[in-house]
């Protein structure tokens, strides 16, 4: 699967050429679980895998000024946070577990957010093909250390020559621009690309504060700034099937918007160079195995600039800066942070016939993190450097029997981990102390899916789980965070139960999709951030034990040709479990069994387009569609009593825009009005977000 082009996607992750799927040898080319896509509808086929999966065909947004983010937000049991414009810091959750509980893949490979600098909404819908988001097990071929679920984004495909070019322009002075071009030598078997993006915005818009009634802030210190550019060739028919080179370079800067008092200096930066190389061959070694592999090197800079000698209130008057200086904290900081990453991605797949497949997937991680930060150690504070290792190896096992109406997955994952990390503290001798911190853990899963009737699948899935700390988690940040030698891995035991139907002329419709899942999740040894005792210190470590379970209900239809609609609903609890307070093994917790703060309980989302053919000229297509999101209020403080006041009230948020195409496809003018009301929106801890804002979208694509 040609994947150049695409290159700019990939400065995200380490490691590269992965299809998110598994395809058996095409001589065994049927239907029949994940085993075989080849000849059928992607898309349709993950679908009715064993597995909780919902696919997002992005073409669909293509040409439009939507975010990957506002894309996730359209899928039930899926929950998007946000604490500002482009650029702030967003999390995904799915079916309750959130942030770094749910693993990012493209194309298969793992994220690469070493230091969380890097965003899933900075990848422009131009460039992906698809979106899979699975919920709860995660298909052993993708190797990585899932708990609660995955997104896996699948970037397009530029085989041939291609130009693609857009460009989007909306309120706020935000911009973001992405091309792709390519050229295919078809006698020398070789083909090259390059590609790049670009994202700004001055995220200037008027808030008003959630910390003192009636004041009013403009965002006048939260721009960001971000653009990538890489190269890739791709060589066909030598003893690989497809060898694939990148070099990828990414940068970015982010100034930070004050909450609480107002921060005019401090911002960060960083810069990620990226090299990878992938292999591809199938009937490696013998007939039906097939291989993929991807080494990638990453080197990652990171700086924390926060010098200011002076600071201000938001009404503009001199105020003291807390400590011996700096707006963040209580010293100033000029950090220069290194960290280097080499990933290796081995996938095997062994293809028995067309009805059983058996797949090796090893993922494996090193990792060294060298802080600096001259200004710091005046005062004192000095960085410490530690390294990691971490792997994760899976088994799979899928077949298919009774004439393929019963399709089973069963999986195993080996996790394994070792941390050296000095610690903060002198030794009895004056030296710096490291602990080397190594464990292995065992994993499992079992999804089953059943199919009846024509067009319906019933589903069940259950896994034990584990997450392997990042290495902020291990590492610190440098800044305000201090490493944790003993951190272990989180665990979940996971069980999914529902049903799709899917089926295409039906009732009078088009098409129609319906699908419905309960879900259970218990998690242990959470890992959370909180104090060290020492001032403005924190460290993560394993504290919380939580059960979540809920249900999540998803229609699609396509009534005619012209007319879409689609709904999604969700309703889960996240409740408190642990039963003894933080440090003690007798001492009741006065939190247990409240529910997890600042985590919405209810949400859904509803859209409706449609699509009118022929106008102006024969071969435009003109689309107008509506979207609507609600969210219920929720508490973003423990409610222990019923005068919590920590509250974000229910919200509601419309958008709607229009979508022109002509030319052979090939001009795209799209535009749309996001929070068309106005509305008076806050996400995460009370975070105030954007009003309305207006985006037009040019964008041309040409290929031979």
């Amino acid at each position: 699967m040609n994947k150049l082009g695409s290159s700019v996607c990939l400065m995200l992750c380490v490691g590269m050429g992965g299809t998110g799927t598994a395809v058996a040898d095409d001589r065994n080319a049927e239907d029949f679980g994940t085993i075989q896509v080849e000849g059928k509808d992607e898309k349709q086929q993950l679908e009715r895998s064993p597995f909780p999966v919902s696919v997002i065909d992005a073409s669909r947004f293509h040409g439009r000024s939507i975010s990957l983010n506002d894309v996730l937000k359209r899928v039930a049991g899926v929950r998007v946070t946000q604490q500002g414009g482009l650029g702030s810091r967003s999390t995904i959750a799915i079916q309750g577990l959130e942030g770094k509980r749910i693993k990012i893949f493209i194309d298969g490979d793992p994220l690469n957010s070493p230091d969380g600098s890097f965003g899933i909404n900075d990848i422009p819908i131009q460039l992906i093909d698809r979106i899979e988001i699975y919920k709860g097990v995660v298909p052993a071929r993708f190797g990585g250390d899932a708990m609660g679920g995955a997104v896996n984004v699948v970037t397009r495909e530029f085989d041939g020559d291609w130009l693609d070019v857009s460009g989007t322009f909306s309120s706020y002075n935000t911009q973001r621009l992405t091309g792709v071009v390519t050229k295919k030598f078809d006698d020398l078997g070789i083909e090259i690309g390059a590609g790049g993006f670009y994202n700004h915005s001055d995220n200037d818009y008027t808030m008003e504060s959630p910390h003192v009634d009636g004041l009013k802030i403009k965002r006048d210190h939260d721009a960001f700034t971000s653009y990538a550019a890489a190269v890739a060739a791709k060589i066909e028919d030598r003893y690989f099937d497809e060898i694939e080179i990148e070099l990828v370079n990414y940068q970015s800067e982010k100034e930070i918007q004050g909450i609480e008092y107002a921060i005019r200096d401090a911002k960060q930066q960083s810069t990620a160079n990226i090299a990878g190389v992938a292999l591809e061959k199938s009937d490696f070694l013998t007939r039906n195995l097939t291989l993929d592999y991807s080494l990638a090197l990453v080197k990652l800079a990171t700086r924390f600039i926060d010098k200011a000698t002076t600071c201000y209130d938001f009404s503009g008057g001199q105020r003291p800066c807390s400590g011996s200086g700096g707006e963040i904290g209580d010293y100033p900081r000029d950090s220069d942070d290194k960290q280097d990453e080499l990933r290796h991605d081995l996938d095997l797949r062994y293809a028995i016939n067309a009805n059983h497949l058996l797949t090796l997937h090893y993922n494996q991680r090193s990792a060294e993190y060298r802080p600096k930060d001259d200004l710091a150690e005046q005062h004192d504070i000095e960085g410490l450097s530690s390294d990691l290792d971490t792997s994760v190896t899976s088994f799979s096992y899928e077949a298919a029997i009774l004439d393929r109406t019963l399709v089973n997955d069963a999986g195993v994952k080996r996790y394994q981990y070792r941390y050296n990390i000095p610690h903060d503290d002198l030794g009895q001798s004056g030296n710096r102390v490291s602990n080397n911190n190594s464990d292995t853990y065992f994993g499992y899963y079992e999804s089953i899916r059943y199919s009846p009737l024509n067009g319906l699948f019933l589903k069940v899935s259950m896994e034990k789980a584990y997450r392997l700390p990042n290495t902020e988690e291990a590492f610190g940040n440098g800044i305000n965070i201090v490493s944790s030698a003993d951190i272990k891995p989180e665990k979940s035991d996971n069980f999914n139960v529902g049903f799709l139907f899917d089926q295409y002329d039906i009732a009078g419709l088009s098409w129609l999709k319906v699908e419905a899942n309960y879900f259970y999740r218990d998690v242990r040894d959470m890992i959370k951030l909180g104090p060290t005792g020492r001032s403005n210190k924190s460290s993560y470590r394993n504290l919380g034990e939580i059960e979540v379970k809920g249900y999540e209900v998803e229609f699609k239809t396509d009534i005619n040709d012209a007319w879409y609609v689609y709904g999604a609903y969700t309703n889960q609890e996240l409740k408190n479990q642990q039963k003894y307070a933080e440090g003690t093994i007798s001492s009741p917790n006065p939190l247990y069994g409240l529910d997890v703060p600042n985590i919405a309980k209810q949400y859904l989302s509803a859209g409706v387009e449609y699509k009118h053919f022929g106008l102006f000229v024969p071969d435009s297509m003109l689309k107008l569609f509506w979207e609507t999101n609600w969210v219920d209020e929720y508490y973003y403080g423990w409610k222990m009593t019923r005068h919590q006041s920590r509250k974000i009230d229910a919200q509601i948020e419309h958008a709607a825009g229009f979508l022109y195409s002509f030319h052979d496809d090939e001009v795209h003018i799209g535009f749309d009005i996001k929070n068309i009301t106005d509305e008076k929106l806050n996400d995460v801890y009370s975070y105030p977000l954007m009003g309305r804002s207006y985006n037009l979208t040019l964008r041309y694509s040409w290929f031979e």
